[in-house]
């Protein structure tokens, strides 16, 4: 995105999960293009308020808003408080997510039931918050961060996988059903990732031996994957509509 220089000038963008990871480097990324960012966060305050202090760097405003995305209200309270804050949302980033690792006869109600509010679940809430407004302005784009793994499977996290195959889904059919009114909705689907929820997975075993599948030879940054979803909040995307980005380093060619 270096060369497209204020792709989204003026624009608003909300993030959830912005304090860290992809959604840190997404906030930080829309920010050097001109947005105004609002970044929900979690359990990293610190991490959300450090975010936005950054984002304030290239001349835009930054707000950060306590947000449980499992809760409904709490969804439905920070795209409101955006909104309050600046008139509207132009893009929605749907990031926040939990990955934890339970093989699968032995996996919980309980646990499953929190990945899929955490990483699906709370996508539906944040679009229905946000497409009303969308559809009342005409145009709006929404980025629902999956997973190559909801596009392959994975032994140990069939929640997390089934969850991102959800948001897949989730941007197929708000892309079907709001398209022809001008809001866009797509996926990035990234490979490991140097976050810290990558990085459980890269420093084992599992992590030689998936580096060893990668055509690139290496694991992705949030930085190339963060590019990706400025890309599909922009202009630039404006023919892709229900489609999935997949920056993997080649571990997934569908």
């Amino acid at each position: 995105m270096a060369d497209r220089e204020g792709t989204l000038r003026g624009r608003v963008v909300a993030v959830t999960g912005g304090g860290r990871g992809i959604g840190r480097a997404v906030v930080l990324a829309a920010a050097a293009q001109g947005a105004n960012v609002a970044i929900a966060y979690h359990d990293s305050e610190a991490g959300a308020k450090d975010v936005a202090h950054q984002a304030r760097g290239y001349g835009v405003d930054a707000e950060v808003f306590a947000c449980d995305v499992t809760d409904r209200e709490h969804v439905f309270g920070f795209i409101q408080g955006a909104e309050k804050c600046y008139g509207r949302v132009d893009g929605l980033v749907n990031n926040a997510g939990i990955m934890p690792d339970s093989p699968f006869l032995e996996m919980t109600v309980e646990e499953w039931d929190r990945v899929i509010a955490t990483d699906l679940t709370s996508a539906f809430h944040a679009c229905q918050a946000v497409i009303p407004g969308m559809l009342e302005r005409g145009r709006g784009s929404i980025v629902n961060i999956a997973s190559r793994l909801g596009l392959t499977g994975w032994p140990g996290v069939a929640h997390y996988a089934s969850a991102k195959a959800g948001v897949v889904a989730l941007a197929k059919s708000i892309s079907r059903e709001f398209g022809q009114r001008g809001v866009r909705a797509n996926c990035v689907a990234p490979g490991v990732t140097n976050t810290d929820m990558g990085r459980t997975v890269m420093e084992g075993e599992v992590g030689r031996r998936r580096m060893a599948e990668l055509p690139l030879g290496r694991f992705g940054e949030p930085e190339e994957v963060a590019d990706c979803v400025v890309f599909l909040l922009s202009d630039a995307s404006s023919l892709l509509i229900g489609q999935t980005l997949n920056p993997n380093s080649g571990g997934l060619m569908p």
